[in-house]
């Protein structure tokens, strides 16, 4: 039976989360709760990036600022039809109508039909046939379309030509259509059909249902014996960028407002120019290649037109009238689509958040009234209310207490069954990959939070410290140290690579707050302070059903003396109201006390770990400097392996130094001895003997740097003057480790911590009560909002304290507290000790006198 109430919990709460995630996707403007227009709109949106980018802006405001239901339309027939299908009511609303082309349409389906347009943007539309800068810098008067039919530029443009188009240009169909004859997808103008002229020229093009036909007509009225191939926009991006990187010379079609082509300026861009309409051309834009146009694409503004039901919707049609974007806007939109790899939502977005209400406000006017009465009315007085009340606290309670217990139970028997048919994995061979999941294992006492995950997901990096506790990612376990490439030179030995995250995350933005409660236990306390306020509901429930009880039996009978009942019934629980007011002062001194003591003990946490990676550099730079004769033909390679040793135990006492205290590290001897083994910072023999010293690893690994120095001493590799420093910084280094380990017993009485717990609880539960009371007004209303806020503040404030206390006594390396990652720490020191021993070594061999090479005589030290 527990185990079906587990399941059925585990399914109803992985609803609860695709909820929230969907709730997370939206586009947040910070816009208070209104009540839905409930009305759905169909908003079209076309495949060109300028239309996606408008048509999100346009929707996201209809659906989280209007609140409308809103339905992205993205029609498959070509954009002439979009007049047609708004006419006939298909679609609501096209905030980006191009006019090139489009006279018949508007003609047919606006001025004699039902769709209207709603006003214009400030952007100007403009399409046409284009060639690159570099092109007109060598051939001037190929800017001029009549000397596109001489045969120099036939064979200049032909350089870059293409045999055929593609199939999936033409999703509508055009290409079969008669008046296009296409073959393979390329269009060719009647005078190269009938073979009168060759085209060899050729006008790279988009889809052809795009500024359908015009730019056709331009080429056959023109004379221009240039074809047209019909390509993907992308492989018309890719051809213009391979043009502008290769210097070769091309024709294509460019529309703008547009995107552009990453990595080619806009200024790269020159139109041809065609005869101006009143020169006498011919200036009537058809739909068909076979048309009369012959004129220059004059720029026009680009229309919002919308159903007539749509100009009924008040709100939605304010909008619409008044929704206008300029250049500015275009190209900003057009950056940030950049900046979010093509995602025109999270571009829209980011857009609306950046220019803020000030720029979009003056656009919504939202008339739907919002009330303060629920819309379903109470049949039994206030009761109805305190069930709600009474059955909501008691779901958030089994969400909240019970659920996190059957994700832990079922969590803990998968891992007993692997445990089962696991081997114990002491001392087998292991690789990196191992160690990450063996440190990540250790890391998971801790379970990471649904938020913490979600937030990773979107790479934000105000949890990456956090989560990498939490996974137990250390950059410092990540790599192999081989004693080959130390000893190379410098300049070529691999530089330890960089730790997983940074050593302290600080918030800087509202947002990255937001962020950190969310992530953090003060979630578990903003949901514990949820169900309190659930249950202050309850109390003011009642209190406004005795109102109300009195209200109804006074219509029955005035003159019956209720009054005395009620005001002696509220006086007593006001006595609780006094009663929580002159006791609160004892828990918040108490806790006040005790957070001031466990920051100052946190502090001495963070301290002691610089104080550690202190010591440590001064082992390393008294070692460094001690050493001499690093480059020597004969001793160079000798001391040069010995300060790999001295490099090998420096990073080995550094990582054990937080044995039992990082999750990651764990609390298991061999396990810490195993994954430095992995990574080559000690050797097997070495490991075998620390085994007899796990109570002692660190202290006795201290112990060999002592032991390193006199053992190389004695050979006479290090300076004998150096011995008093080093001997007294190995003590002040195996000092420090010792208080580093010492931290987690220093705490204070956890008498006085019980104590402070109960008074709090105590206040707690006088607040309950007295909170409505105190707050009561002399309404009839069941739902009372503000004693709700206020009892939900108060135990936010002191369950907040209690919890904020407790999370700080836990130290810096609990993942739900303001933790740290000692991987920074690690791999500072380890670049610092690097970049010190390594730092002089030079060729062993160069400038060196001859008789120094001959190593088989003794060496002496004035050779040097």
């Amino acid at each position: 039976m527990r185990r079906h109430m587990c399941w059925y919990m585990w399914s109803t709460s992985l609803i609860l989360l695709a909820n929230l995630v969907n709730t997370a996707a939206r586009c947040d403007l910070e816009i208070p709760p209104r009540p839905r227009q409930e009305k759905k709109l169909k908003v079209m949106k076309r495949k060109w990036v300028s239309h996606q980018l408008v048509s999100e802006v346009a929707a996201i405001l209809l659906e989280d600022v209007l609140m409308y239901d809103v339905e992205r339309y993205e029609p498959e027939s070509s954009p002439l039809d979009d007049l047609r299908a708004l006419s006939l009511e298909e679609a609501d609303v096209n905030f980006e109508v191009w006019q090139g082309g489009k006279e018949e349409e508007l003609q047919k389906w606006v001025r004699d039909g039902s769709a209207r347009i709603t006003g214009s943007h400030s952007m100007l539309a403009y399409d046409g046939i284009h060639t690159l800068k570099h092109t007109i810098e060598r051939f001037p008067e190929a800017e001029f379309y009549q000397y596109l039919q001489t045969p120099q530029m036939q064979w200049v443009f032909a350089s870059h030509s293409f045999q055929k188009g593609e199939a999936t240009a033409d999703p509508v169909g055009l290409c079969s259509n008669p008046a296009w004859n296409c073959t393979n997808f390329v269009w060719q103008p009647p005078l190269c059909r009938n073979g009168t002229m060759r085209c060899l020229g050729q006008v790279l093009h988009d889809y052809p249902h795009y500024t359908q036909g015009v730019i056709e007509q331009q080429i056959a009225n023109n004379g221009l014996p240039l074809s047209t191939v019909y390509l993907t926009p992308l492989s018309k991006q890719i051809a213009v960028w391979n043009a502008f990187a290769s210097k070769k010379d091309i024709l294509f079609q460019h529309h703008s407002p547009s995107e552009g082509v990453d990595g080619v300026p806009r200024s790269a861009f020159v139109p041809i120019q065609f005869s101006p309409t009143r020169y006498g051309c011919n200036a009537i834009e058809n739909s068909s290649p076979n048309g009369g146009f012959s004129c220059r694409l004059e720029a026009k503004r680009l229309l919002k037109v919308a159903s007539s039901t749509f100009m009924e919707s008040g709100d939605a049609s304010y909008f619409a009238e008044r929704f206008n974007l300029n250049e500015d806007s275009y190209n900003r939109l057009f950056d940030l689509w950049r900046v979010h790899d093509g995602d025109a939502y999270s571009a829209a977005c980011g857009w609306l958040k950046e220019t803020g209400s000030s720029k979009w406000g003056s656009w919504i006017r939202f008339s739907k009234q919002v009330r303060f009465i629920r819309e379903f009315p109470p049949t039994n007085g206030c009761f109805p209310v305190f069930y709600l009340f009474l059955i909501s606290a008691l779901a958030m309670a089994f969400m909240h207490q019970v659920l996190p217990g059957c994700f832990r139970a079922f969590r803990q028997k998968c891992k007993r069954r692997q445990d089962k048919g696991a081997k114990d994995p002491n001392w087998e061979p292991t690789d990196l990959s191992d160690i990450q999941r063996r440190m990540n294992d250790r890391a998971n006492y801790t379970l990471p939070d649904f938020t913490s995950k979600l937030v990773a997901c979107r790479s934000s990096s105000f949890v990456e410290v956090k989560m990498a506790l939490l996974r137990g990612s250390m950059g410092f376990m990540s790599f192999f140290r081989d004693e080959e490439d130390f000893c190379s030179d410098v300049g070529q030995g691999m530089l330890p690579p960089a730790a997983s995250s940074c050593f302290r995350q600080y918030f800087q933005t509202s947002l990255q707050v937001l962020v950190y409660i969310l992530t953090s236990g003060l979630a578990h306390i903003a949901a514990s302070a949820l169900i309190f306020a659930l249950a202050t509901g309850m109390v003011g429930a009642l209190l406004a059903e005795v109102r109300a009880t009195i209200e109804k039996n006074k219509q029955v009978d005035p003159l019956l003396q209720v009054e005395a009942w009620y005001t002696t019934w509220l006086s007593k629980m006001q006595t609780v109201t006094v009663l929580m007011d002159d006791f609160k002062f004892l828990p918040t001194f108490f806790i006040t006390y005790m957070i001031g003591q466990d920051v100052s003990r946190w502090l001495q946490w963070l301290q002691i770990m610089f104080k550690v990676q202190g010591r440590l550099h001064d082992v390393a730079l008294v070692v460094a400097s001690s050493y001499r004769n690093i480059n020597d033909p004969c001793k160079g390679k000798l001391q040069r392996q010995t300060l790999f040793k001295w490099y090998r135990y420096i990073n080995s006492i550094h990582y054990m130094g937080y044995f039992k205290l990082a999750p990651s590290i764990g609390t298991s001897a061999d396990g810490v001895l195993q994954d430095l083994r992995t990574v080559g910072l000690l050797k097997d023999s070495e490991c075998q003997q620390l085994q007899f010293a796990t109570a002692k690893l660190r202290d006795t690994l201290v112990s060999w740097l002592g032991h390193l120095w006199h053992e190389e001493l004695e050979r006479g590799q290090v300076q004998s003057v150096d011995s008093d420093v080093f001997m007294r910084k190995v003590c002040e280094l195996r000092g420090v480790l010792a208080q580093l380990s010492d931290m987690q017993d220093m705490q204070i009485s956890q008498m006085v911590r019980v104590m402070m717990v109960v008074v709090t609880n105590i206040l707690l539960g006088l607040a309950l009560i007295g909170y409505p009371t105190k707050m009561y007004e002399e309404t009839t209303e069941c739902f009372q909002f503000w004693p709700l806020v206020a009892s939900y503040l108060y135990f936010i404030c002191y369950r907040g304290m209690l919890h904020v206390m407790f999370i700080l006594d836990k130290g810096p390396f609990y993942a739900k507290g303001d933790c740290v990652n000692i991987d920074a720490l690690l791999v500072s020191t380890e670049r610092f000790v690097f970049h010190v021993f390594r730092t002089f070594f030079r060729g062993q061999q160069k400038h060196m006198p001859h008789s120094m090479l001959q190593c088989d005589q003794p060496f002496m030290p004035e050779d040097v």
